[in-house]
């Protein structure tokens, strides 16, 4: 194994951690939270000591493969987290194992909080950490996706399908440009957001966190905010914005041409398709509650912004959302509409073939000029029987809890899709904080694997063991 390289890299990406903890330090320093500062001191001196250690690395990039590759996702996943985790734990909010939860719920953008007290009680530099640690993830999970588990090789995500040039990436000759066209997207969308979110009434302080939780798609809400129908309108608007592929903002600005975005057209009008069949089979409903709930789902965020309306007999079209999430390259979770694109596409292939031996039909998606192969299929096939393994696994789990069949049933299957349990889907939202040390760590755990795709674990079995 090639350690050396997975350490360069890794190196680069703890800019991110310095950044923030940069950030949150000026934070306390301004706004007389001095006493706070040691919280995140450790956090910035360990990140910078690893960037500035491993900046020099030399290494053989021939030897740079596929395990290689999955072993550096693999520790990001785990280790990003585990740095994200001091300042809750140094400030005395919960032991380690509920501030390493704490923060793979921002990192994976779930957004279920393990903090048992009311949040708003809570100081603000911590506030602001929990929510930078989603912008943290969102970024190192985009990375993820483009390097690592859209490699031809891997094949796990089909960004063949999206993508005008079709050579093969190199991870370390693409890394740096890829990481910051990643950042370069995130804080024009940043600044588009907040710009957006001034025309709202919210506080300044809650226009910052409500951004970070947007750009990302995550849960993390620090109180309850009542929302004005205006409010709902700009949130679903840019929240439907951070669904879509984060290089379609580069590519209006003719910063970067990589990607098309026929993907985000399929993406809309299926959105549409399905506010549209709601309406019609739900006409109680007000429309924009069901709007910002249909974003809300579809994005993976699960934030109830209807003052916690809840609509039962709509929960099974929301959670059907959940599963379809955003466009591949998103920070959102989900199975995505591309794979499932890929199965029907496959399967109508083949009752169409039995009817008519000689037929012709355009095996693709989104009008790409890559051809759906049967490795695509198997892949998403595997893909949603590893999701479904996932889904009974924790459901046994959560069993052991105090819920009811149902609550367990859809938080397992929200949890899997990375999407907050909130009131949106149940009369009350579910409290992480009242579950076992047993079930946090399971926890913990599906959340990574579910993010990273059970499929790369697989791949790096393969690599390691099978070839």
């Amino acid at each position: 194994m090639n350690a050396k390289a997975i350490c360069y890299f890794f190196g680069k990406t703890n800019i991110l951690v310095i950044f923030f903890s940069l950030f949150n330090i000026l934070y306390c320093f301004y706004f007389d939270y001095e006493s706070y500062v040691y919280y995140y001191l450790p956090c910035l001196t360990i990140s910078l000591l690893f960037f500035f250690l491993t900046k020099k690395i030399n290494f053989d990039k021939s030897k740079f493969g596929i395990y290689e590759l999955i072993v550096f996702a693999l520790f990001g996943w785990f280790v990003l987290p585990l740095l994200l985790s001091t300042p809750f734990y140094l400030g005395g909010y919960e032991d380690f194992l509920k501030s390493y939860y704490e923060a793979i719920s921002g990192f994976t953008s779930f957004g279920a909080t393990i903090f048992s007290e009311n949040l708003s009680s809570f100081d603000t530099p911590i506030l602001l950490w929990r929510s930078s640690t989603q912008v943290i993830g969102s970024i190192f999970y985009i990375l993820t996706i483009i390097l690592v588990l859209g490699n031809k090789e891997i094949n796990i995500f089909p960004l063949k399908f999206i993508t005008k040039k079709k050579e093969s990436i190199s991870f370390f000759i693409n890394f740096d440009l890829i990481f910051n066209n990643i950042i370069y997207a995130f804080s024009i969308i940043f600044l588009i957001t907040l710009f957006f979110l001034n025309f709202t009434d919210l506080r300044m302080l809650d226009k910052f966190h409500l951004t970070f939780t947007i750009i990302s798609t995550g849960g993390f809400v620090n109180k309850e905010i009542l929302f004005s129908d205006f409010d709902k309108i700009v949130i679903s608007i840019l929240l439907i914005f951070s669904s879509l592929n984060i290089f379609l903002i580069l590519g209006l600005l003719k910063i970067s041409n990589i990607y098309t975005f026929v993907e985000d057209r399929f993406f809309l009008f299926f959105l549409g398709i399905f506010l549209l069949l709601a309406i019609l089979l739900n006409q109680s409903l007000e429309l924009n509650d069901a709007w910002i709930q249909f974003i809300s789902a579809v994005s993976n965020s699960g934030i109830n912004f209807t003052n916690n309306n809840h609509y039962s007999h709509f929960t099974f079209i929301l959670i059907t959302l959940s599963f379809f999430g955003g466009c591949l390259l998103s920070s959102s979770s989900g199975f995505k509409l591309a794979r499932v694109l890929i199965l029907f596409n496959k399967v109508y292939y083949e009752l169409l073939k039995l009817l008519s031996p000689s037929v012709v039909i355009n095996s693709s998606i989104f009008k790409s000029k890559e051809k759906i192969k049967i490795n695509d299929f198997y892949s998403s096939a595997l893909l949603l029987v590893f999701f479904l393994i996932l889904f009974l696994l924790y459901s046994a789990v959560l069993s052991f809890e105090e819920l009811s069949f149902k609550n367990s049933f859809i938080t397992s299957i929200l949890l899997i899709f990375n999407t907050l349990p909130s009131s949106m889907y149940f009369e009350e939202g579910i409290n992480f904080a009242n579950f076992s040390n047993f079930t946090i760590a399971v926890s913990i755990l599906m959340l990574i694997i579910s993010k990273l795709t059970p499929l790369s674990i697989l791949a790096l079995i393969r690599y390691k063991f099978i070839n």
